[in-house]
């Protein structure tokens, strides 16, 4: 039996790359489509870039939906999460739409999570001018995720490295980049749970640096074109069918926004700014754009000491920093190095804040477990901490977002899909943006989790603002979150005792231990916690 299953596992390799894959490269931007008109309208003479905060879902989704239907040249896909879901469906739509007005389409997928979307990218690349390409896929047993990596036992190694970008890429004239995967939970319309996010509308300078990044990915030998790995015995047409079936009815799943209703900083839905001529609302200033190297999946940052990686760049500019810095991540490891950081910061008197999810909105309570480990030691440190309150961060983001994530009212009568406000009140509510501050002007926004994970293992992808006005943008939403969704942590006499603060209504509530955790999620921390190494957090 032994034998057989070895085996078994060492017949699960990738087939050997091949020789007519050829090189391909973006598409530039240019002022023969709208798009690219629009992008040099929008950006301001003697600034490189021109870029505008997308805090809140639906508007999020709107800006990629719009750039979407206004394609002329070219789409360029990178997630690391792109689920088989009522989100997923919707826009992938709106890019088979795009491709058969002759728009050249592009999805890179990690292939961590494919094994329910695999038949959703063979349908999707059915569809002339459309290619799908997997990043360090899985060889065998694609069908489930258990068989995955029961195939693959002897390659964890290898798989253990997932690529965690997240870039959109309409006619090299604008991006959307940030935190946000492409899956239910992360546009308020699951059930369960919902993340609140950032991501960044960007033009100018700053996009060619991403098509680029793009390029490099797209042409690495981390990555397999789909029909290398996954083969359909469908004709073209059977496939482009049961896309459109898969697909219907997902016009409704996100409604057009009002025209004339702008989001909590101001700007209007981008489907509507697009409709309108000349330049959009945006801020302006320079960004830098970092990005691992795809090869960081062979291991050459395992060690830590990579100085290319964007958690390097990002270490870099917290130590620049003169007075202050705020962090908001959803994961917070910092490992030994970072907690020799940040004392190091402290006894330079850099002030340091810190918001990450509590154990009850964490969706991962073993990153968790392993972020309290340094609790004690950054407070005694003098780092400011706040752990988001599931229930404070779900009624602040239906409180706040306004017509953000429509599924929080009642649909309209007739109108299918969406969630009632019924539903998502059940909803655990989760912080998943990753966000820097410093000094009040210098701002990062990306993909990245201030963890061993993204820092050793991981690809990530980055942007360094620096804009005073986006820095400010940031703060206030920061603070939002802090004052109307957190626990203050605190220490208590005697000893290291930890407390949790929370204020309502400017009455503060005391916890002595960690508020709103089940005793499902204790028993499963005692049972797993120990057997798990923080280096794979």
């Amino acid at each position: 039996m032994t034998a057989w299953i070895s085996l078994l596992v060492g017949c699960a390799s990738l087939p050997p790359p091949s020789q007519d894959r050829g090189v391909d490269t973006a598409i530039a931007a240019s002022s023969a489509t709208a798009l690219g008109r629009r992008a040099d309208q929008s950006v301001v003479p003697g600034q490189a870039s021109a870029f505008r905060p997308l805090p809140l879902s639906a508007y999020s989704m709107d800006a990629r939906l719009a750039l979407a239907r206004n394609a002329q040249s070219s789409l360029d896909l990178q997630y690391y999460l792109l689920q088989n879901d009522e989100t997923g469906r919707t826009l992938l739509r709106a890019v088979k739409d795009a491709a058969l007005r002759g728009v050249r389409v592009r999805v890179l997928v990690d292939d961590m999570y494919t094994a329910t979307s695999d038949t959703m990218l063979l349908a999707l690349a059915a569809y002339p001018h459309v290619q799908v390409r997997l990043f360090n896929p899985f060889p065998a047993g694609r069908s489930s995720t258990v068989a995955r990596w029961a195939l693959s036992l002897f390659d964890f190694s290898r798989l253990n490295h997932r690529m965690h970008n997240k870039m959109f890429i309409a006619d090299g004239a604008f991006a959307v980049a940030g935190g946000r995967n492409i899956a239910n939970e992360y546009f308020f319309h699951d059930k369960e749970g919902n993340f609140l996010d950032f991501d960044l509308l960007v033009a100018g300078a700053a996009v060619p640096k991403m098509q680029a990044i793009f390029d490099t990915y797209w042409n690495s030998p981390q990555v397999y074109p789909l029909h290398e790995i996954e083969r359909s015995p469908d004709s073209a047409q059977a496939l482009q069918a049961s896309f459109e079936s898969l697909v219907a009815g997902t016009e409704t799943s996100y409604p057009d926004l009002p025209p004339t209703v702008p989001d909590l900083m101001g700007y209007l839905p981008l489907s509507a700014d697009l409709a309108q001529p000349g330049p959009l609302k945006m801020l302006h200033g320079e960004v830098e754009v970092v990005a691992d190297d795809p090869a960081k999946a062979t291991g050459r940052a395992q060690r830590g000491d990579d100085p290319s990686t964007v958690t390097a760049h990002v270490i870099e500019a917290m130590r620049a920093a003169r007075s202050d810095i705020a962090l908001c991540t959803p994961y917070f490891i910092p490992g030994d190095r970072g907690l020799t950081l940040l004392s190091e910061l402290r006894q330079s008197g850099r002030r340091i804040s810190l918001l990450t999810n509590s154990l009850s909105s964490n969706d991962e309570p073993l990153a968790s477990a392993a972020y309290a480990r340094y609790r004690v030691p950054m407070l005694k440190l003098g780092v400011e901490i706040d752990e988001v309150d599931a229930t404070g961060l779900k009624q602040l983001a239906m409180r706040t977002t306004g017509i953000d994530d429509r599924a929080a009212r009642p649909a309209a009568p007739g109108t299918p899909g969406g969630m009632t406000a019924a539903l998502l009140r059940n909803a655990v509510g989760r912080s998943h943006a990753k966000l820097l501050v410093i000094d009040g002007r210098k701002s990062f926004v990306g993909s990245m989790n201030m963890d061993l994970r993204s820092s050793r293992l991981n690809t990530e992808l980055g942007l360094f603002v620096d804009s005073t006005a986006l820095a400010r943008n940031l703060s206030d939403l920061i603070d939002g979150a802090r004052n109307l969704g957190s626990y203050h942590l605190r220490l208590a006499e005697p000893g290291d005792r930890l407390q949790w603060v929370g204020t309502t209504n400017g009455v503060e509530t005391v916890h002595d231990e960690e508020p709103d955790v089940g005793l499902g999620t204790r028993l499963q921390l005692r049972l797993l916690f120990p057997f798990v190494s923080e280096d794979l957090l």
